[in-house]
């Protein structure tokens, strides 16, 4: 692991509160066009890339992620089957794109879901996005890591991303 990305992983860990317990994020994790989840972060202990990790074509007819569905994720137009992140199917749900207060960067913002499962993903810059998983499904939970997501957001803004 690079040092490079042993920081992101931090950053992730530091800023989406995962060293917490009471976290309403599950897993994090940076992605870019050119390098894919190049970082992702668990709960604690937890191993956060089987959320993320894309799979390999094989044997067994395992299908890669699409890097460009992943790239315009929080583009106004989405392709209808949805997303495939680590072999699931994700269908985004909304789209926001607000203005970040401190450096009047836009960030756009997308609610995924899959089943009782939700994520968020921010994207600061056109080949740069962070997707954060969501603990529970409950919408006190939804709603408390949009706060997270969006306080990173205007984090990664800041950092010039």
């Amino acid at each position: 692991m690079s040092p490079v990305t042993e920081q992101w992983g931090e950053v992730l860990r530091t800023h989406l509160a995962l060293g917490e317990e009471d976290s309403p994020a599950r897993a994090a994790a940076a992605f870019s066009a050119e390098a894919g989840f190049f970082a992702v972060a668990g709960r604690g202990d937890e191993d956060g890339w089987p959320y993320f990790r894309s799979t390999a074509k094989d044997a067994e007819g395992a299908v890669p992620d699409d890097v460009e569905a992943l790239c315009t994720v929080c583009e106004e137009s989405v392709h209808p089957r949805g997303l495939r992140i680590a072999g699931t199917f994700w269908q985004r749900e909304s789209r926001e794109v607000i203005s970040d207060v401190v450096t009047g960067s836009e960030l756009e913002l997308g609610l995924l879901r899959e089943g009782g499962r939700a994520m968020w993903v921010v994207r600061a810059a056109p080949d740069v996005c962070m997707f954060v998983l969501v603990d529970g499904d409950g919408e006190a939970q939804v709603s408390e890591a949009r706060s997270l997501v969006l306080d990173f957001g205007s984090f990664l803004a800041g950092q010039g991303y």
